[in-house]
This record gives structure tokens, C-alpha cells and sequence, in this order.
């Protein structure tokens, strides 16, 4: 009889400290909090060495690494595939991440004062679709800048042809009161932003889900001017704003696109003469009209 009290009491004691278990159990599990689904790391591109401005920026120069979404700067590549050797906007550092905002033809609302050189100034003018090569510049691109302007021609007057240049007095010629003259005068300038392109960048474009219709190729632009803005001197901006002393006129400068690689492979400046009309008889043998001759002898008077 002894014996089963004591199995009995042996049993009790079991089961309260399981139950003593089971309640410390419950009460962990109440008082942890939930952290939540655990974090999916996401991939972004990444340089292996550094980059300046203006570099390409070709697959052996990124890797692909995995980091917290979170910590994601700018819009991301996720693959090496997606750079195919698009000029740096600026100057990005080995082991820093490659935002789309990084590339020339990648986002537009980029960082202006970030792709500038030292000692570089944001020098902007307006053109229109001729003069702006039908708006198919983009950021990253090097342009000549022409300018074309009238001028207005002067001659020594009648009494003063004679005299030394101190003393001479001018006066307008007739019918040259607003001569043409053209020249280039800007060359090798890196465009920094423009405020529209007709350029679509395959890097960021998105395949169309099933039953939408891809954008086309080049969007025509609802606008007649647009605004580009490149890296240049403060004597840069001082011939632009000559040049364009009105802001509505758009048409005295005119964009010329060059290839990007000449700079660096050593391809020579074009030596230019600029144009006048001038220089356009003598240098280009246009013919002069010989007024007379085109119209031929006059009629005999009548009898």
C-alpha cells in the first residue's frame, strides 16, 4: 500500500513539472516578438576598379553582389549583361554600386554638379529640332556648338576714306545691313543633361508584359525647343550668352555631334575659316550673278 502512494505521488510530481515545462514554453512564445519575413537580399552591379567620368563602362569593369534592399542607391542593374560600354556620368569608385543614374542614355534627372570636372562650369542653351540634330542628343555625348549670326557691315565715309584709321568715321553699307557670317566656336563639349531626347536607352527599357504594346523606338517629342546643358569655362559661357542675348531666340547656335572616342584617341581640331558670303565666292567658286548678262540686251527702241 505504501509502495503504490508513492508511485502515485512519484507520477504527480512528473506531470506538474511538465506542466511547469509547457507553461515557461507558452510564455516564450508569447513574449518574443515577431520579426517579420526574413529579408530577400536583391542584386546590384558594382565596380571592380574605378571609372572617371566619361569612361566606358563595359561588363569587366562590374560584378554583380547581393545587398539589403534597403541599402540599394539609385535604380539598379541586376545583371553585368545590361552595361555594354555607355560613358560614366561621373566619377564612380571601385567597390561602389552602378546605378542606372550612373550611365550615359540611363535616367535624365541626374546629378548636374556631380558629373562636372574641376574647374568645369553647367553652361545651357536652347535649340530647336534642326538645330538640335532633331533632338537625338543625350547626356554623355560631345558636341561642337556653331554659331551663326548677322552683322552689320560698315564702310570709311566719303570724306574720311583718306584719313588714318584714328580718324576715320563709318557708315552703313547699302544693302549689307545684316550680313551673315558663320564659324564654330565651341569644340569637344560634353553634354551633361538635355531637357528632351528622342533617344529610347536600351538599358532601361522593360520588356512589355503579354498583350501591351512596346513604346516605339523613338517617341516623337510634344515640344519645338529644347535645353541642353554641357561642361565648359566661364569663357564659354560668356560666347554663349553673346550669342544668344534674348531668350526667345532660338536658332543662332547649333549643335554638332562628334564621336566621343576622338578626344582620346588623338584625332587632330578641325582647322575652320568660318563662312561669309565672301568666303563662299572664294573659297567654294560659287558663281557671282552677272545681273546684266541674265537678262540680256535690252530691246531696241521701236521706230
Amino acid at each position: 500500500m505504501k509502495r503504490s502512494n508513492r508511485l502515485v505521488i512519484l507520477v504527480g510530481v512528473l506531470l506538474a513539472v511538465l506542466a511547469f515545462v509547457g507553461v515557461v514554453i507558452v510564455l516564450n512564445n508569447t513574449q518574443t516578438p515577431d520579426s517579420g519575413p526574413a529579408v530577400v537580399p536583391v542584386k546590384v552591379l558594382a565596380a571592380t576598379e574605378d571609372i572617371a567620368i566619361g569612361d566606358p563602362i563595359t561588363s569587366d569593369k562590374v560584378e554583380v553582389i547581393e545587398v539589403d534592399p534597403a541599402a540599394v542607391v539609385g535604380t539598379r542593374f541586376a545583371d553585368v549583361s545590361q552595361v555594354n560600354g555607355q560613358r560614366a556620368l561621373y566619377d564612380i569608385v571601385s567597390g561602389s554600386q552602378v546605378p542606372k543614374e550612373a550611365i550615359a542614355g540611363g535616367i535624365t534627372d541626374t546629378c548636374i554638379e556631380c558629373q562636372l570636372k574641376p574647374g568645369e562650369k553647367a553652361i545651357a542653351f536652347q535649340v530647336d529640332r534642326v538645330t538640335g540634330l532633331d533632338f537625338l542628343l543625350q547626356s554623355g555625348d560631345h558636341i561642337d556648338i556653331v554659331l551663326g549670326a548677322t552683322v552689320q557691315v560698315l564702310q570709311p565715309t566719303a570724306e574720311t576714306v583718306d584719313a588714318s584709321p584714328g580718324e576715320q568715321r563709318f557708315e552703313p553699307v547699302q544693302g549689307l545691313e545684316a550680313a551673315k557670317t558663320v564659324k564654330t566656336v565651341l569644340t569637344d563639349k560634353r553634354v551633361l543633361y538635355v531637357s528632351a531626347t528622342r533617344i529610347r536607352s536600351t538599358t532601361v527599357q522593360a520588356t512589355p508584359s503579354p498583350g501591351q504594346t512596346a513604346p516605339p523606338a523613338s517617341a516623337a517629342l510634344e515640344t519645338d525647343a529644347v535645353i541642353i546643358v554641357f561642361a565648359g569655362s566661364d569663357q564659354d559661357a560668356e560666347v554663349i550668352k553673346f550669342a544668344q542675348n534674348d531668350f526667345s531666340i532660338v536658332g543662332p547656335l547649333t549643335a554638332v555631334l562628334r564621336r566621343t572616342a576622338d578626344a582620346e584617341e588623338g584625332v587632330p581640331e578641325e582647322e575652320t575659316t568660318g563662312i561669309t558670303i565672301d568666303l563662299l565666292f572664294e573659297n567654294y567658286g560659287i558663281p557671282i550673278p552677272n545681273i546684266i548678262q541674265a537678262l540680256g540686251p535690252s530691246p531696241s527702241p521701236a521706230p
